[in-house]
């Protein structure tokens, strides 16, 4: 199935779907503004719909 199409991800494909660098992605994680869960192992899953939301939450210019 094609990264894209996955409802879950892991963080380096989280970072190569929207092209930031996984550690953007792993502070987001440890800051609570992105939400992963553990499915059955150690390894971090971000929901395709909580990397969406998250992304949508952004701001669009710094401040």
């Amino acid at each position: 199935m094609p990264i894209e199409h996955r409802p879950l991800l892991g963080v380096p494909e989280a970072a190569a779907l929207t092209g930031l660098d996984e550690k953007v992605i792993r502070l987001a994680i440890r800051q609570g503004e992105l939400i992963a869960c553990y499915v059955h192992s150690s390894t971090k899953r971000i929901r395709r719909r909580d990397l969406d939301d998250w992304l949508s939450a952004l701001p669009e210019r710094p401040r």
